[in-house]
């Protein structure tokens, strides 16, 4: 049997990564009950045009947007009565909520250029507006 080994990030490879300067979204860690799921057609295709254009734009773009428009609102953790995956229990400081149509908010963390999406909340019962 061949053995498999991990080949090591380069100070290069790491440096290519963070200059990433363009949202990737993930769902891996999306709640049940805040799922795509749960969103009506329309809203399914407003979240994945909102996914598409931010793409196009730079992290720094979306930062400099207003927080209703294409930016980004900081969400207290206590805020949100759900408990946090344990993969990132502890690990991150605050939520971002985005927003998809009108003020309907998606919401996660931000890992270096990774978005990644844990709650979808068109009907806004996540936290207090």
């Amino acid at each position: 049997m061949k053995k498999i080994i991990a080949k090591k990030s380069s100070a290069k490879d790491k440096k290519q990564l963070e200059n990433i300067k363009h949202p990737v979204f993930c769902f891996r860690y999306l709640h049940k009950n805040f799922h795509v799921d749960k969103c009506e057609d329309d809203e399914k295709i407003k979240l994945l045009k909102r996914i598409v254009k931010l793409c196009s734009m730079t992290w720094q773009e979306i930062e400099y947007s207003d927080r209703h428009a294409f930016g980004s609102e900081k969400i207290n953790l206590n805020a949100i009565n759900l408990d946090l995956p344990d993969e990132i229990a502890g690990k991150v400081p605050f939520f971002l909520a985005l927003r998809f149509d009108g003020k309907k908010p998606f919401v996660g963390f931000r890992d270096r250029f990774v978005f990644h999406v844990l709650y979808v909340d068109p009907k806004f019962d996540l936290y207090k507006h």
